[in-house]
C-alpha cells in the first residue's frame, strides 16, 4: 500500500500528516510512537513508517529459519 502525502511547513520544520488508513494498517493511534526509517530498495532511499526502530534484514530471518530447521 502507498499514500501520497505533502511535506508541509510546521513552525519552520517539514511535517506531513499521516492518513488515517495508514495509522489503522499499523494499528497505531494518535499519541502512539512510531519510527521514520530510511531504507533502501535497491539503491533508492525510501522513507518507511514502522512500529519498531529497525527492520530486520531478511537474511537474518532466513538464517534463523535454517538454524531452527536444523534443531528439529
Amino acid at each position: 500500500m502507498s499514500w501520497e502525502v505533502t511535506v508541509e511547513n510546521w513552525d519552520g520544520e517539514g511535517a506531513f500528516r499521516i492518513p488515517e488508513d495508514a495509522l489503522h494498517k499499523l494499528d497505531v493511534n494518535v499519541g502512539d510512537s512510531v519510527y521514520l526509517l530510511v531504507e533502501y530498495l535497491g539503491n533508492v532511499p525510501c522513507l518507511v513508517l514502522s512500529k519498531t526502530s529497525e527492520i530486520p534484514d531478511r537474511t537474518d530471518e532466513l538464517v534463523w529459519h535454517w538454524n531452527r530447521c536444523g534443531e528439529e
